[in-house]
């Protein structure tokens, strides 16, 4: 499994996502992220860039030569992930909670500084 195409598929299934949530967080058709997975067009950079973020991973990861068994250690360990992420929580979450944690992992530092804020200074009120 040495191509871009496989790789998207194996981080989208590991992460329990379907194409179409995929293709909702990146703002994108769920035929454009599919024609990705079957090798019918490539992602730009930028699309590159939040697909690593939105898989918690790498440009790297995604399109190095080596074979992903070859890595799969490194793929399946804890410290690869946030520390809150527990792979077998994510399949737990509503559709709801997947859809607003994987725009979270879209934003910016900044934008996520500006959403905790929001978030800290709305809690409690009336």
């Amino acid at each position: 499994m040495s191509n871009l195409a496989d790789r998207l598929k194996f981080f989208r299934k590991k992460a329990s996502l379907t194409q179409q949530e995929v293709a909702a967080a990146l703002g994108i058709e769920r035929s454009t992220y599919a024609y990705y997975e079957a090798s019918k067009t490539k992602p730009k950079l930028e699309t590159l860039k939040m697909l690593a973020r939105l898989y918690n991973t790498n440009i790297d990861m995604l399109i190095e030569n080596d074979t992903l068994s070859d890595r799969e250690d490194i793929l399946s360990s804890p410290d690869r992930y946030e520390k809150w992420y527990v792979e077998d929580r994510l399949n737990q979450l509503s559709d709801f909670e997947k859809a607003v944690l994987l725009r979270v992992r879209l934003m910016s530092a900044d934008e996520k500084k500006k959403l905790i804020d929001y978030i800290d200074n709305n809690m409690n009120k009336d």
